[in-house]
């Protein structure tokens, strides 16, 4: 029986080719986009759920309120997690892991060319490899980091380094002083993994690196601490005593709160970085996702009711031969599953045509695996379930429904039940659609808002150089060297870049107590006048230029409560010299932070210690070229600096860097409303094709009256018209209140302007009248003696 039902399904199929066609097209490119954004969506909650002790494992989290405002810190003295363990039975193991704040420099010591910048190496204890679930493919696992200068690397970086040789046994040089033993090699961490690491070195090396490190191992907040658990129900009580453990490290804050928070919900949880996922947008993407799918199977539904009339004989001559409701059921089933089947085959086709593309588009990395994975792969059995269900569960009701007595006698009274539905299937895909559009409007509004806000500041050709301690005692050559390079306009020192982080101290508030925490920068005299910046109040005179003095923004004036004039008084230790008026030098979507500068005037001083680090700006007249004044640059660099890599970014891709997420969802609204407009558009393109079909005899019969061929087109187009006004009226308070609801994230936002509806239901009529105006000027355009011989 069900080989039966295949075959006159496959022969309705056939038959009618061109609904067929439009149909499993539409279907298999709702499908596909659908699974495209799903990747991302579970790519982004299956973070670190790999690890075997993945829901035992926390990791330490400090909270403390500063001015109005909660700041969280990770980092935690060196002895907190001994003592932890030592002190709580309920903690089996713990994990201090110390991530580099900026690149490090390895070499090959049997290869001196190859020399990289390395920004994932990390320092960790031996329980490392036992805690988290990385796998070893070469070496010996037993005492793995319990040693100083021993180290495990990942397969590319052994494949980087070496080549197809065993890295095992061998050495590599860090930061051009320390040989580091290569004990083993792991397995490259996994796309979906928050801790990504090439070099894992062990963590008691630290202190013996230099007297820095020392003082950071024995007092420094520098490691962030893992702990594992005997299980989940231990975390309120391991809470509780943090602060009593941490208090007998003689380095720990009173006045912060401390909590645990997992290791599997950090990615898209409480974290403080814009590293971590946006869970308002993978909601918002996955909603998308569902709503794409929905106007895909509405297509069919309402393609498939609406040709329910020529069929309907079929239905009736085998009710008469004894066809029950349930085997037509099961026969229409049957199509629709086919349908489904050959859709979800194309959709396979188009994902892996547009995987790349959409990668690129969001700057994603989804590994092989991931997507070979039984979870995923059985969210795609999911999705063809799901569709083959919904897709064929009204029409097989409807078409199995009609009665036939009616249909033989020529009286289908019931053709018009699927009227209303499709009615509703239209307006409801363009509902979606027109909303999308404004949705798409409003998002690039706000980040061309953001991207164009004044800064206060010049950022437009200013390069960015990253130097280090081993520039030292040339710094002030390698400085003249550059600005004395034609196409470079100015130039100075930071200790800190812009809009990459930044460091802070602590005062308090000089009327009200309050505890106040500043951003602070240790620049050159010269900082001021490359970036651009205005004053509020000028220094008298030169002499702030000789360093020691401190220049603060507007709003740290306010925030530190100084009253009356405030150049001469003492902040930090530091005497306030002059008032900068406010510039951003975080994202603009923060609101105007406090800052201070500490002008130094021997940087060589300030780069002795080969660790020390900072930023050399460099504005570039426009009209040089670029590309030759930067090659020019790294031959001073490495003239000054042979032993670290040259590296450079712009200013302004800096701070466009902030807007990662706001640029990833407008890119992702504007491609996916064109395919929610495209697969609407499918639709409509059938439906009216089978309206223009179904009134032929009409058509002639208007034509041979009289009727011109605009008239005709009126006709055919008034109906779809109608929906789309009603579309717009439904889409406009729900894409309104979408969007006033994700401004508010923001502290600055642009107003919703009524423009933006308006224009977004011209764009959905214009969309709509020129779907509709190619079938029905054709439809109009036929010979009405055809049309009235037409059967």
């Amino acid at each position: 029986m069900f080989r039966n039902y295949l075959k006159i399904a496959a022969r309705n199929i056939w038959k009618h080719k061109d609904y067929s066609f439009i149909n499993i097209v539409g279907l298999a490119m709702g499908m596909a986009v659908s699974m495209l954004i799903l990747m991302f969506v579970m790519h982004e909650y299956s973070y670190d759920k790999f690890h075997k002790n993945g829901d035992r494992i926390y990791s330490i989290l400090a909270a403390i309120k500063m001015d109005g405002r909660e700041m969280q810190f990770k980092n935690f003295n060196a002895k907190l997690g001994p003592k932890l363990k030592e002190s709580m039975p309920e903690i089996q193991d713990f994990v201090r892991v110390q991530e580099s704040y900026q690149a490090v420099v390895i070499k090959n010591p049997e290869n001196f060319s190859a020399l990289f910048s390395e920004p994932n190496f990390i320092f960790a204890d031996p329980s490392f490899f036992k805690v988290f679930s990385f796998k070893i493919k070469e070496g010996s696992v037993a005492d793995m980091l319990n040693k100083p200068y021993k180290m495990v690397i990942s397969e590319r970086t052994a494949k980087k380094y070496f080549g197809e040789k065993d890295p095992v046994g061998k050495t590599l040089l860090y930061e051009g002083k320390h040989l580091f033993e290569i004990i083993a090699v792991a397995e490259n961490p996994p796309s979906n993994s928050t801790l990504n690491f090439d070099f894992v070195a062990s963590v008691i090396t630290i202190p013996q690196l230099s007297e820095q490190d020392k003082n950071m191992w024995e007092h420094a907040g520098a490691f962030n601490t893992y702990l594992l658990l005997d299980s989940e129900n231990s975390v309120r009580k391991v809470e509780k005593k943090i602060l009593t453990a941490g208090i007998e490290t003689d380095d720990f804050d009173k006045k912060a709160s401390y909590s645990l928070e997992g290791f599997t919900t950090i990615h898209l949880g409480n974290n403080s970085t814009d590293s971590g996922g946006n869970t308002k947008l993978i909601k918002i993407f996955a909603g998308i996702a569902s709503l794409i799918l929905f106007l895909a199977l509405f297509n069919y539904m309402s393609l498939t009711t609406a040709r329910s009339t020529q069929r309907a004989k079929e239905v009736g001559v085998r009710k008469v031969a004894g066809a029950g409701r349930s085997g037509l059921i099961k026969q229409f089933y049957t199509e629709s599953v086919l349908v489904c089947c050959i859709a979800f085959a194309l959709s396979f086709a188009f994902v892996e045509l547009l995987r790349q593309p959409f990668y690129n588009l969001l700057d994603l990395k989804i590994d092989a695996s991931f997507l070979l994975s039984p979870t995923f792969l059985g969210v795609l059995i999911g999705i063809l379930l799901f569709s083959a269900f919904v897709a064929g569960s009204y029409p097989a009701l409807i078409l199995s429904g009609f009665s036939p007595i009616e249909v033989l006698k020529g009286r289908l009274g019931s053709q018009q039940k699927g009227t209303v539905l499709r009615k509703i299937f239209m307006v409801f895909q363009f509902t979606v659609s027109i909303a999308l559009i404004v949705c798409s409007f409003i998002v690039r509004q706000q980040l061309s808002f953001m991207q164009n806000v004044k800064l206060g500041l010049n950022k437009d050709q200013m390069l960015n150089i990253p130097i280090s301690g081993s520039i030292g005692k040339n710094y002030f050559s390698f400085k003249n060297e550059i600005a004395e390079l034609a196409g470079v306009e100015k130039v100075a020192f930071s200790s800190t870049g812009l809009y990459k982080g930044y460091n802070m101290f602590f005062s308090q508030n000089k009327s009200t107590q309050k505890d106040v925490s500043i951003s602070y920068a240790e620049v050159d005299a010269d900082y001021i006048n490359t970036l651009g910046l205005a004053w509020k109040v000028k220094p008298e005179g030169s002499s702030w230029r000789n360093g020691h003095g401190m220049l603060l923004n507007e709003t740290a004036i306010t925030e530190l409560g100084l009253k009356g004039n405030p150049l001469g008084q003492q902040v930090f230790n530091r005497t306030v010299v002059g008032i900068l008026k406010n510039f951003r030098f975080a994202s603009t979507k923060n609101e105007k932070l406090p800052m201070g500068l500490f002008i130094i005037s021997d940087t060589t001083n300030r780069l002795a210690d080969e660790q020390s680090s900072g930023i050399l700006f460099a504005k570039m007249d426009p009209k040089s070229n670029i590309v030759e004044k930067i090659k020019s640059i790294e031959k001073i660099y490495k003239k000054y600096s042979a032993d670290k890599p040259f590296g450079y970014y712009f200013l302004d891709d800096a701070f466009n860097d902030t807007f990662k997420t706001e640029i990833r969802m407008s890119k992702m609204f504007t491609v996916f409303t064109a395919f929610a407009i495209f697969i609407a558009c499918m639709g409509l393109f059938g439906l009216v094709t089978f309206t223009a079909e179904t009134r032929t005899k009409e058509i002639g019969i208007r034509k041979v009256l009289g009727a011109s061929i605009a008239s005709v087109v009126a006709l055919l187009s008034k109906d779809f018209i109608k929906l789309v006004f009603i579309s717009i009226l439904l889409a406009t308070p729900v894409a309104w209140y979408l969007m006033n609801q994700w401004l508010q994230d923001f502290t600055e936002r642009i107003e919703i302007t009524w423009w933006v509806f308006g224009l977004s239901g011209i764009l959905a009529v214009i969309i709509t009248f020129a779907t509709v105006s190619y079938q029905s000027i054709k439809a109009a355009l036929m010979n009405p003696v055809k049309s009235l011989k037409t059967d």
